[in-house]
């Protein structure tokens, strides 16, 4: 393991009372919301529009007390308001506000204000490139609309890697002084509550096989916008808060050259957001890293770019996830790519259901505090790799999940974690039902399996061999990511759904171990991949009376 131990002691920077109090504010949940996707899909005047977009945070019972805007497109090269620093974008949806005198950034963030809402501006810190001017079609990434001119003009601005452009380079220092003046300019424009480094869009930023090596140049990056935003806030009187968006373990920081260890030795953020799409967040290492400091941690869930396998899920899956991560110790919980509205409001305006599938709505009003989670149905899920192309390197891609998983034709267990934080046996009295549910692909009813939690058997109650799920590929090719849209299901999928009984009081809380067993084969085997069972996904259902 390689260690993240700064050299020395740094200074940790001084930060002021009001700026303490700041960060001291109530975060239930943070909303990272891509304003952009809303905007590409709605053709009307501000006023409906921001009605639509501040739906969900004006709803009654709402827990969203932070938004962070997503909506920078082309920031390092393009401007979306007028800035001396960059060219405007060549935006249609926009330019029609913009010729009524209207900022639209600037509305966005007086209108956090004006419902007692903390706002920031969330920077891509590797963005893909957008065509100018812009255009609602798709293209392919190689599309020649879609050229730089910065990274044409700065090669050495670039890392040469999945994206066919390049990402931006953080150990070039003309890169890091330009990315710094962009923010300077929006620090000093707009009264903005703080600023989001999301390094999650997209890895890598330095360059590959030495990000390591290179990790004091992300901290210089880091280093000289926090410096940026303390003189900016001086000036104004106003705090400005930082916060950065990195993988969900402290070994995943250091595979992409965040030190993150020396970023809270010298204080440089306030807020760390771990994850993007994962459910499985080292928050106990990340505690005990920030203990006795001001810095708050903020584990997150991307609902497009989902979790292998769990796209658009039930609420009872968003319940579990929230939970387990207050109960770990987060400060706050953040939302990214979540609907901004309720379903039927999305269909007043034409759009489809895929939109908003609905149990997001109701979620926003649970998954911010484990009172209003209590006694509420769950759904424990063993996570799944895949999914995510968009990156080399550690954030984001979920490599090291438990599943899909094997298990061996000979008797050979096959263990797998199941992580559940609430203390479940305490409420035995009040759950009504905890059953296991096991999707297998290359099984039959004929097949045996033997289950045990936690050492306890678990008896078989109802075996589907007529299972489909349309996020199972078992062994076709995984697609790229989840998105919004699923292939129809394959009426010559096969898949076994396997339920088993359980009982509360034999659950732990923290790791479960799950262990699965072949005792028989059925009298058909097939060869090849299909010659073991699969397990492609496990899920702890729990029921409340």
């Amino acid at each position: 393991m390689r260690s993240g131990t700064p050299v020395g002691e740094p200074a940790p920077i001084k930060l002021s009372a009001k700026h303490l109090a700041a960060v001291d504010r109530r975060r239930r949940i943070v909303d990272q919301c891509d304003a952009n996707d809303v905007l590409r899909r709605l053709d009307c005047d501000l006023e409906p529009w921001m009605a639509f977009v501040f739906a969900h945070a004006d709803m009654p019972g709402s827990q969203i007390d932070s938004i962070w805007w997503d909506i920078g497109l082309a920031e390092d090269t393009y401007a979306i308001y007028d800035s001396k620093v960059l060219p405007k974008l060549d935006f249609p949806r926009l330019q029609k506000w913009w010729d009524k005198g209207i900022d639209w950034v600037g509305e966005l963030v007086k209108r956090c204000h004006a419902r007692g809402l903390e706002t920031f501006w969330s920077h891509r810190v590797c963005p893909v490139d957008f065509p100018q001017p812009w255009t609602e079609e798709r293209m392919p990434h190689a599309d020649p609309r879609r050229r730089n001119p910065l990274k044409a003009k700065h090669p050495d601005w670039t890392v040469p890697c999945w994206w066919n452009q390049g990402l931006w380079n953080l150990a070039s220092p003309g890169l890091r002084d330009h990315k710094t003046r962009v923010l300077h300019e929006l620090a000093e424009r707009y009264p903005l509550d703080g600023f989001h480094l999301d390094f999650a869009r997209h890895v890598p930023c330095l360059p590959l096989g030495r990000q390591w090596d290179l990790r004091d140049h992300a901290t210089a990056f880091v280093r000289g916008v926090r410096t940026m935003l303390l003189d900016v806030a001086a000036r104004t009187g106003r705090p400005i808060l930082l916060a950065a968006k990195v993988p969900e373990t402290l070994d995943g920081c250091h595979t992409d050259g965040f030190d993150v260890e020396r970023w809270v030795a010298e204080r440089l953020v306030d807020i760390l957001v771990l994850g993007n799409r994962t459910t499985t967040v080292d928050i106990a290492a990340f505690r005990q890293l920030v203990e006795g400091t001001h810095i708050r941690l903020c584990p997150m869930l991307d609902d497009h770019h989902s979790t292998d396998g769990y796209h658009q899920p039930p609420i009872d899956f968003f319940r579990a996830v929230f939970s387990n991560w207050w109960h770990q110790g987060a400060h706050a919980v953040g939302t990214f790519n979540w609907p901004c509205a309720p379903r039927d409001l999305y269909a007043k305006r034409g759009l489809s259901a895929s939109y908003n599938p609905g149990p997001e709505t109701e979620a926003i009003t649970q998954i911010g505090s484990l009172a209003t989670l209590r006694h509420k149905n769950r759904m424990y899920a063993i996570e799944r790799r895949g999914g995510y192309p968009w990156a080399e390197g550690y954030h984001n891609r979920n490599d090291h999940r438990p599943l899909p998983c094997p298990i061996a034709n000979d008797g050979t267990p096959t263990t797998l974690p199941l992580f559940i934080y609430d203390d479940l046996a305490a409420d035995a009295a009040q759950i009504e039902d905890a059953a296991l549910r096991l999707v297998l692909w290359s099984a039959t009813p004929a097949d045996r399996l033997e289950v045990t939690l936690n050492g306890h058997p678990l008896k078989l109650i109802k075996a589907d061999p007529g299972w489909k799920d349309q996020q199972v590929y078992s062994d076709k090719p995984q697609p790229s990511c989840p998105g919004r849209s699923h292939p129809p299901n394959d009426p010559a999928q096969k898949l076994l759904m396997a339920l088993h009984t359980g009982e509360a009081r034999h659950l732990r809380t923290g790791r479960n171990a799950l262990e699965l067993r072949v005792a028989a084969r059925g009298p058909h085997r097939p060869t090849g991949r299909g010659s073991r069972i699969e397990v492609e996904k496990a899920e702890l259902l729990v029921s409340y009376g």
